[in-house]
């Protein structure tokens, strides 16, 4: 049994968009010049969701400094990160905002009086991504020299699709779309916004494009019953990317066996197996 003390800091850092971000630190309290490894949740998803906690205790008692944390207009706040409860926020969210809050994690990590910086080696950042934040992690590295690793967990190729969650013209005439979170119930506002930022920064959110230009490495991770976003997604930036490793859990959903709340003391295996192929990726 690993007798290393494990850390777990909570940490509020001021965003771009006049919203904090909230994160964890998460690292074994011996653990020096460690790997860094950035955690980007999807759309509705939030730090704390389900099997998160127990995913970064896992990473970090394999020698890496772990960081996850909740984009700043999520849908939670920084009273309150059990769940999405601010729909005003969630509303005026956009992949602008998911970028720079990404740009704004990492510029904490390289500051030279950052409490940790003694505990990890920030010329090894490493970056994973489930569903819609798995885009936002292959632009990240993309458009950020220092990140030097990918690994997308679930993830679409294209943010374009959703622009016509709701019909454009209605969208713009309403000024909101709504998605319901099929876990709660609850009917999820998108502002028009939302819309209005994708094209007028069209260029930049482009996931194919932008991809033609990366000679990192990737890691795809994808389950074959994944319900939300087809294996198709990844096999397509398997099959036009170089330097991409694409695995294909068989009988994985979106969210590898994960559900929220998770009361278990364990990992869903199809988790456990995805941990276990990034640690070897992010190690190789």
């Amino acid at each position: 049994m690993d007798r290393k003390v494990l850390v777990k800091n909570e940490v509020t850092i001021d965003g771009k968009h006049h919203r904090e971000i909230t994160l964890d630190v998460n690292f074994l309290e011996s653990g020096a010049n460690l790997p860094i490894i950035i955690f980007c949740h999807g759309f509705k998803g939030f730090k704390d969701w389900g099997t998160f906690n127990l995913m970064a205790e896992t990473f970090a008692r394999n020698n890496f400094i772990f960081v996850k944390f909740n984009f700043s207009y999520n849908g939670t706040s920084t009273s309150d990160f059990s769940d999405i409860h601010d729909l005003e926020a969630f509303g005026s969210n956009n992949f602008e905002i998911e970028l720079d809050d990404v740009d704004s994690v990492i510029n904490w990590l390289e500051k030279p009086d950052n409490p940790y910086r003694n505990n990890y080696n920030f010329n090894e950042i490493n970056i994973i991504g489930h569903s819609r934040g798995g885009g936002i992690a292959m632009l990240k590295a993309t458009e950020d020299g220092r990140v030097k690793r990918v690994a997308a967990w679930a993830t679409l190729n294209d943010f374009e699709k959703y622009m016509y969650l709701s019909d454009p013209i209605k969208w713009k005439q309403t000024g909101v779309s709504y998605v319901e979170n099929s876990r709660t119930g609850i009917r999820l506002p998108l502002y028009y916004q939302f819309y209005e930022n994708y094209y007028k920064n069209k260029n930049r959110f482009d996931i194919k494009e932008n991809l033609m230009k990366l000679d990192k490495p990737i890691l795809l991770l994808h389950g074959t019953k994944d319900e939300t976003v087809s294996i198709e997604d990844a096999q397509w930036i398997y099959d036009n990317l170089d330097h991409t490793i694409l695995v294909k859990i068989e009988h994985a959903n979106h969210t590898f066996g994960s559900s929220h709340p998770w009361l278990k003391e364990n990992l869903p295996e199809n988790l456990s197996f995805a941990i276990e192929e990034t640690i070897e990726f992010f190690t190789f």
